[in-house]
Formats: C-alpha cells, structure tokens, sequence
C-alpha cells in the first residue's frame, strides 16, 4: 500500500540545492527522500537511496499497459551522459533482494543527448532532454515501483537509482510475462561489477525496447561478474544515430 505527503522530507528539500540528477517524471516517492548523488559504493542504501527500515512514501502515477510514457529530469550534471535503464519490480516496499525487471534500456546520451560534459550549472535546470519508455501489455496489474538507474560516462565510477512508484492499470498479465524481462544490470556499488569511464555502457542484455544514441562500435560492455539478464535479448527497436 502507498501513502500520500503533502510535503518533502527536509532532506529531499535540501537536495533541490545540487545541480545533480533528478527523477521529474514520472513523479519520484517523497520518501526516501529524493537523492541527486549515486548510491553509496558500499550498496548500503541500495535500492532507491533507502536506508534500512525505510518506508516508502509516494502517490503511484497510472500506467496503462501497452502505453508510452515520459521520463525526465531536473538538474545539470549529466556527466557527458551514459547509459540508463528503466526497470519495474512489483516488491512493496522494494528490498536489497528484490527482483527488477527492465522495460527500456537507452545506450548512451542519458540523461541527456549529444552532450560532452556538463550542462550549464542549475540545480532547477529542467530543459535536459526527456525519454520514452513503453509498458509492456503483458506484465501483471498493480501497484509496483519504476526505477531509473543510470551509469555516468564521465567522472567517478557510479550507480545512479531514483524510483518512482506507480499503478499498472489494464486486463491480463502475468507473472510468467515479468520473468521473462531481463535482469536490471547493476554496476559499481561493490558487487562486482564495474564499467570504464569515458564509456558508454552497451547493456549484456537490454531487452525488446532500446534507444541507442551514439555509435554503436563506441560503446562498451561491463566488466566483470555482472550476469547477462533473466532471458535471452529478443530482437531490440533501437532508435536511428545521428552524427
């Protein structure tokens, strides 16, 4: 079950200050408080920035099965951009052993396209480029929760993970259909399995909905014990590159 807060936690308010990365869309849950820096290298705070014991906070944004739906953000830091992925598990609340299943992989130019380094600092900035994901028709109804993880190109080597939750809506479904989705990759936050800086990750297995922003002999796999996903990659819809 989700709560509704009216409020930001004063932690989630002090962020807003950094020009880092944020969930805008869809809406992030309030609690845990919404962070713009990596998930610890330890993992300790791994998923979603919660520190164990956390409660999970947040109004779920409706989602149709078979529908398109945006991804956006506010902040600056987009790190010359990188690799991300939007996942679902449907864990309440989401633990350290839950299950994500990805939905949309985006290879290189995430969170923002055609950018070398930095966009001009603004911890407000909202004008950083918006994404696409589709639900897929067949994966369960309910409430469950959406995570936008993100491997930076340029700078330390990090995790980034902000969730939002939301309501699947629409007929049929099943779990057999979820299981099926490839495993969420996770990298740098001592599990493993790491990715080289100046890189942008091409993911072991993305799964049937990619966009893929740069050219695809530029990017670069994972290194180390990082599994490849729950199932075989079907056959990808990648987006077109342009120089």
């Amino acid at each position: 079950m989700f709560f509704t807060k009216s409020v930001l936690a004063a932690g989630g308010l002090a962020t807003l200050s950094q020009a880092h990365m944020l969930l805008r869309t869809p809406a992030p849950y309030t609690s845990p408080a919404l962070q713009s820096g990596p998930i610890d290298a330890s993992g300790s705070n791994f998923p979603c920035q919660a520190q164990p014991g956390a409660s999970f906070v947040g109004t779920p944004t409706p989602m149709a099965k078979g529908s398109k739906q945006q991804m956006a953000f506010t902040g600056s830091a987009v790190h010359g951009g990188g690799s991300c992925q939007v996942s679902i598990t449907y864990d309440n609340p989401p633990t350290k052993a839950s299950k994500w299943k990805v939905i949309h992989s985006i290879q290189g130019g995430c969170p923002a396209r055609n950018t070398a380094g930095n966009l001009p600092a603004d911890p407000n900035l909202q004008g950083s480029d918006s994404y696409e994901f589709p639900i897929p028709s067949d994966i369960p109804s309910g409430n469950a929760t959406i995570a936008w993880t993100w491997l930076n190109k340029i700078g330390n080597r990090e995790f980034y993970m902000n969730c939002a939750p939301v309501a699947i809506e629409g007929e049929g479904g099943s779990e057999s259909a979820l299981a099926g989705l490839p495993d969420m990759l996770v990298a740098n936050i001592g599990n493993g399995c790491t990715t080289a800086e100046g890189v942008d990750v091409k993911f072991p297995n993305p799964g049937s909905s990619v966009e893929t922003n740069v050219d695809e002999g530029s990017l670069g796999a994972p290194q180390g014990s990082c599994g490849g996903g729950a199932a075989p990659a079907r056959r990808a819809r990648r987006a077109s590159f342009s120089a």
